[in-house]
């Protein structure tokens, strides 16, 4: 049941969700892929603009599932130096999203069923982005969509 469920959601739902915006005047993505990657800004209270990075649609299948159970999460990270970050999260998107990828794909189920699971893999996600970027250049990181199925 698990793969029938992947199967429709992934052939059958997406791609009529995909029709339905680009027909109310949404932008279609490029192609079929994982996950996707985009700039955006986010206004603080100073008025000086901090620099963020979306993360979308990212599907990996959990370890230990046998490939039967998976997650998909989207994200937007932050940066810690407003002018810089965001031309180090831009140059380095496709190599963050492996990261991302990596670190999500290596929890179980038992690992998300934990309490404040979201919060480790939170962590994990910046420590990993700040690992390979080699300085702290991801400051937070906020889900916009996590889904265990």
């Amino acid at each position: 049941m698990p793969a029938i469920s992947f199967a429709v959601t992934q052939f059958v739902l997406i791609p009529r969700i995909t029709a339905a915006v680009v027909q109310q005047g949404g932008k279609k993505g490029r192609g079929r892929h994982v996950g996707t990657a985009r700039e955006t800004s986010r206004q603080k209270s100073e008025g000086k603009a901090a620099p963020s990075y979306e993360f979308s649609n990212i599907v990996v299948n959990l370890t230990g599932s046998g490939g039967t159970r998976y997650l998909k999460a989207s994200f937007t990270v932050t940066g810690s130096k407003p002018r810089s970050s965001t031309g180090i999260l831009n140059e380095n998107k496709n190599q963050l999203l492996d990261v991302a990828i990596n670190v999500l794909g290596s929890k179980s189920m038992a690992d998300l069923e934990a309490p404040a699971s979201k919060n480790m893999v939170r962590n994990d996600l910046v420590e990993s982005f700040n690992q390979a970027l080699k300085d702290s250049v991801v400051e937070q990181l906020f889900f916009t969509e996590f889904v265990v199925q």
